[in-house]
């Protein structure tokens, strides 16, 4: 039971880097056949087909990001530095192995917009869910008082998100200096839109 357990994580960790290297689309059987080191059979042995995998994958790396952002803010305990340790957690998520492509959500969201409605869902519940995060942590820092009570919640998470997600597309196909300058502009504006 264990070994087959084993064998389905391999099959997702593997596949999961794979699909947001190189897209849904591109990612053949052969290729995930090639970076577990199992053959047909050993994979459809755990799976049905690749929309599976890809979506197993997609769960997989979503809950890395998720893991990644609850480590980092569990350290800060002051709303303002929580806001901030997000924008530091996306800022350096490149910097984990899992996400050298970039990040796996924006990554689905473009791939599977127009051809795989379960995909391009399942990256939409996780922007929202984001957002949603980002959300509660601005409310935390309303109810101290650290932050304006009038402020649009729901426009400074979105701001932060769409930011950031277009900063690590951009420092993709060009530099780090991107992710630094989006870091900079949001600062900017929570100074002006939340900050007390």
């Amino acid at each position: 039971m264990s070994k087959g357990i084993d064998t389905r994580s391999k099959i997702i960790m593997q596949s999961a880097r794979l699909f947001n290297r190189v897209g849904y689309h591109a990612c053949a059987l052969s290729d995930i056949m090639k970076a577990t080191g199992l053959k047909k059979g050993g994979i459809y042995n755990h799976f049905s087909n690749k929309d599976e995998i890809a979506e197993a994958a997609f769960d997989y790396n979503f809950n890395l990001i998720k893991k990644t952002l609850q480590e980092r803010l569990f350290r800060e305990t002051d709303p303002r530095e929580k806001i901030e340790a997000i924008l530091d957690t996306y800022a350096h998520l490149e910097r984990l192995p899992e996400f050298e492509a970039g990040c796996p959500i924006f990554n689905t969201a473009v791939d599977a917009s127009n051809t795989h409605p379960k995909l391009k869902e399942k990256a939409k519940q996780a922007i929202n869910h984001l957002k949603t995060y980002i959300i509660k942590k601005i409310e935390e820092g309303m109810e101290q008082g650290i932050f304006q009570s009038t402020a649009d919640k729901e426009a400074v998470a979105t701001m932060m998100l769409m930011t950031m997600e277009g900063a690590l597309v951009m420092s993709r196909v060009s530099d780090d200096r991107c992710i630094a300058v989006a870091v900079e502009g949001i600062k900017s504006y929570l100074n002006v839109n939340l900050y007390q």
